[in-house]
C-alpha cells in the first residue's frame, strides 16, 4: 500500500545543507532542499554550491498521494538539461537526448523522489521495515532509470538540529547510474536530513541538515 490520499503534504519549508564530498578533489560548500507548495502546485530543489553551483529542480503537481512532474530541470552554472513531461501526449521530451519517451505511471524525477518518500513515510510509516524494496522510475536528462531504494534501517545523525533519528534508504549505483541514499527523520515530518549521490566510488555529494527554516 502507498502513500494515503488523504494525507496533508508538508508545508513549504527550506532545510539548509552543510555539504562536502569528492569529485577528483575534496569539496565543501552549502546546499539546500526547497520545497514549496499552493494548492495542487509543487515545486522542490535540491541545490549545492562549492566549485561550482548546481541545482535540480522539479516542478508540476501533487496528485493526491503522489507527486505528479511537469518539467525537471537540472543546472550546472549556466548550462541546463531538462526533462518535459508531456501528459497531453503521453510521452517524455529530453534535450540531452533525441527523440521521446513513453511516459511510465507514478513517475519521479531525481528532485521530486526524496519529497515522495517523505510524503509516503509520513502516510505510513508501516512500509519502512529493514530489507523493505521502495522502486520508482526516475527521469533524468538523459533518459530513464529505476531508483531501487532498500531500507537500510534506522540511523541516529549528527545534525545543525541536534541528534535526529532517522530512516536510512539506499540506492546503490549501478551501469553507470547514479546513486542515492538519503535519511528521513520522523522528528523532523520525516524530511531528508541527510542525502548523499554517488556518481562511482570515490566520487559523491554529502547533504548534511545544518539549519531548518519554515516558511
Amino acid at each position: 500500500m502507498r502513500a494515503s490520499a488523504t494525507a496533508a503534504w508538508q508545508p513549504s519549508i527550506t532545510l539548509r545543507y552543510a555539504l562536502r564530498g569528492h569529485y577528483f578533489i575534496g569539496l565543501r560548500g552549502s546546499g539546500a532542499f526547497v520545497w514549496q507548495h499552493e494548492g495542487d502546485r509543487y515545486r522542490v530543489a535540491l541545490t549545492g554550491s562549492s566549485l561550482v553551483d548546481f541545482a535540480y529542480t522539479s516542478e508540476g503537481r501533487i496528485d493526491g498521494p503522489r507527486l505528479a512532474p511537469d518539467r525537471y530541470v537540472e543546472q550546472v552554472l549556466t548550462r541546463r538539461k531538462t526533462v518535459d513531461f508531456d501528459r497531453s501526449a503521453g510521452v517524455l521530451r529530453f534535450t540531452a537526448i533525441q527523440g521521446t519517451m513513453p511516459l511510465p505511471p507514478h513517475l519521479q524525477d531525481s528532485a521530486s523522489v526524496f519529497m515522495q518518500l517523505a510524503h509516503e513515510l509520513s502516510a505510513d510509516p508501516r512500509l519502512f521495515v529493514a530489507g523493505r524494496h521502495m522502486a520508482y522510475v526516475v527521469a533524468r536528462p538523459s533518459g530513464t532509470t529505476t531508483w531501487d531504494f532498500t531500507v537500510i534501517g534506522r540511523d541516529t545523525l549528527h545534525t545543525g538540529a541536534g541528534d535526529l533519528s532517522c530512516w536510512h534508504l539506499r540506492h546503490a549505483p549501478r551501469d553507470g547510474s547514479l546513486g542515492a541514499e538519503v535519511w528521513l527523520a520522523p522528528a523532523l515530518n520525516d524530511l531528508p536530513v541527510q542525502i548523499r549521490l554517488e556518481k562511482d566510488e570515490g566520487n559523491y555529494l554529502l547533504f548534511t541538515l545544518r539549519e531548518v527554516q519554515r516558511q
